[in-house]
């Protein structure tokens, strides 16, 4: 604070003494006010860390900011009035600044001590049922783990293990009828072997008889044969089909697959053209003017704004949506 008293410093000396002095008389309130907070300053920061030091710290915090404003709102106007006087008044401003900046930090981090260890043990927390719920498989990437209460986690655990268990239940179960039926088909293909081969012994012994009674059977053997091409024509019919189908299945996806490709190289075209467009967007801001950019800088902290809830958050962003809004006006 001892410097704060010394106001003639290498900006005051450049100018009219008369002017000197008045730029002196107009930051001495602030000054003064500053002054004032230094006794309680050192109380805040002597106590040790609890929930009432974070609050005083708070309200001390907010306090001293208003010496920080209250200069800036001086700065602006004798700026706008003298351009000269304005040098100086930001040097005598920036002292007021990183004297009182200097201390709404510690006081912010004094405020905010619970909530810092609070957000670590959540984390931590959300870190140890991640871990747990790992082991059921389960994909917790858009559940708040960490703030889950206990009877809440222990029925959302309960209801991933009863689902993980049911799952793999199942795979079992569909594992064991997959061998079953192999098993069975296996069976029935010996039975068909087995009674093919018993068939193809009775159709030896009917041949044996066949040619012991050839005039008998004559008639018979033209009759099979007329059968038999009738099977086989069929069979040839049957495969036709078959392969018709075959080839209308593969044309098909064939197809599929060839419209696939058709529709990756034209997603892969269009992500290539948003590139180069945002590519040029970023190009042309970066060799825009530092006003436009700045413009540009205020449209996304106002879009950023309108979905914040926090009126804490809010205040710190409508005051650096103001800080550089009166920058800009002024380039």
């Amino acid at each position: 604070m001892n410097d704060l008293m010394v106001l003639e410093n290498e900006e005051l000396k450049g100018l009219e003494a008369s002017k000197a002095a008045q730029i002196k008389a107009v930051f001495d309130p602030m000054v003064k006010m500053l002054e004032g907070f230094e006794s309680v300053y050192a109380e805040v920061m002597a106590k040790e860390t609890s929930p009432e030091k974070c609050a005083e710290a708070k309200r001390l915090r907010l306090d001293i900011s208003r010496v920080r404003i209250e200069a800036d709102k001086v700065r602006k106007e004798q700026k706008e009035e003298y351009l000269r006087a304005g040098n100086a008044i930001q040097g005598v401003y920036n002292i007021l600044k990183f004297a009182v900046t200097d201390k709404e930090e510690k006081l912010k981090e004094v405020e905010t001590y619970y909530e810092k260890i609070e957000a670590e043990k959540v984390a931590k927390l959300a870190e140890e049922r991640k871990a747990e719920l790992a082991k059921y498989e389960c994909n917790s990437e858009f559940v708040d783990l960490g703030k889950m209460t206990d009877e809440v986690w222990k029925n959302y655990l309960a209801g991933v293990k009863a689902n993980y268990e049911a799952v793999k239940a199942a795979e079992a179960k569909a594992e064991a009828d997959r061998i079953a039926k192999e098993k069975a088909e296996a069976e029935e293909r010996e039975r068909i072997r087995l009674e093919n081969e018993q068939l193809k012994k009775e159709a030896e012994k009917r041949e044996k008889e066949r040619l012991a009674e050839q005039k008998k059977l004559e008639a018979e053997r033209v009759k099979q044969e007329q059968a038999l091409r009738a099977e086989r024509e069929k069979a040839e019919a049957e495969k036709r089909i078959q392969d018709e189908i075959i080839r209308k299945e593969r044309e098909a996806r064939e197809k599929l697959e060839r419209e696939a490709r058709e529709k990756e190289a034209e997603r892969v075209r269009l992500e290539k053209l948003e590139a180069e467009k945002k590519a040029e967007e970023a190009k042309k801001l970066e060799l825009a003017p530092d006003k436009e950019k700045l413009v540009v800088v205020l449209s996304q902290i106002e879009l950023a704004g309108k979905g914040i809830k926090s009126e804490k958050a809010l205040s710190v962003i409508r005051a650096a949506y103001k800080m550089i809004k009166d920058f800009t006006e002024t380039l």
